[in-house]
């Protein structure tokens, strides 16, 4: 019996893209996501512990997994595929293309996982724990993201997370050593209303903190200095992160 051949993420993420690209072909009615969400994976490789890593090489990675925000799933079929039961997060009116993608491939690929049709910005509910969650590009969507991640705090043990981060104020102001976080104007950003708030790395680090995360490993990619506006200084930190012990203990005192 041949012994199991363990690739890294990012070769195995590229094999993988060629299949879901298959799944578009198929289908070109459907409005496609546009960009490229597995490339992300080469970031959670600098991120996600050895023992992880090697797990997903050799496709036994028995976890449940929740990918929320999940755009077409591609992150989320992609740890299906290394052997995870992943349950999906998006809402319609949200989505890129109204969850038509996400549906059309749950059904081709005859996904087990559950689709969580749930608002993220306006609090989501819950009902089971997961090993691993996803939560990429989204908290400076969020009004309340301290919010958000208590709760995954409530049902999760351990998360990847990515968001956009800033080491200058729009002005130039140095603030790379400050724990803040800059809060835009409407549109202020990128022309999109739902742009929010954009946390110097130090915030996002006392954020995830007091909202009970254990911040693990993190980097940052893209623009050095970043700002909260412009789009050649945009800058996203990505962190691996576990949960607090006493996670049961959040909502209950503000010690954290």
């Amino acid at each position: 019996m041949k012994p199991a051949v363990m690739k890294d993420m990012v070769s195995l993420g590229s094999e993988f893209e060629g299949a879901l690209a298959e799944a578009r072909r198929a289908n070109p009615d459907i409005r496609w996501y546009p960009y490229r969400i597995l490339s992300n994976l080469g970031h959670l490789q600098q991120i996600l512990p050895d023992d992880v890593q090697q797990t997903v090489g050799l496709g036994s990675l028995k976890w449940s997994v929740l990918d929320v925000g999940a755009a077409d799933g591609d992150l989320g079929f992609f740890f299906e595929s290394r052997g995870a039961l992943v349950d999906f997060m998006d809402f319609p009116a949200t989505n890129f293309n109204d969850l038509e993608a996400l549906r059309y491939l749950r059904a081709q690929r005859r996904s087990p996982g559950a689709l969580l049709e749930q608002d993220i910005d306006r609090g989501i509910v819950l009902n089971r724990t997961y090993n691993l969650v996803i939560a990429l590009g989204l908290l400076y969507h969020l009004r309340n993201p301290m919010n958000f991640l208590m709760t995954l705090a409530q049902h999760g043990e351990r998360m990847v997370l990515s968001t956009r981060v800033a080491t200058q104020l729009p002005d130039g102001t140095d603030v790379a050593k400050a724990s803040l976080a800059y809060f835009l104007s409407c549109r202020e950003s990128n022309n999109d209303p739902t742009n929010f708030w954009v946390f110097s790395p130090l915030g996002l680090s006392a954020l995830l903190k007091r909202s009970g995360w254990i911040l693990k490993k993190s980097i940052i990619v893209g623009a050095t200095p970043s700002n909260p506006v412009d789009p050649d200084k945009d800058a996203r930190m990505f962190a691996y992160c576990e949960r607090v012990p006493n996670w049961d203990d959040l909502w209950r005192h503000h010690d954290f």
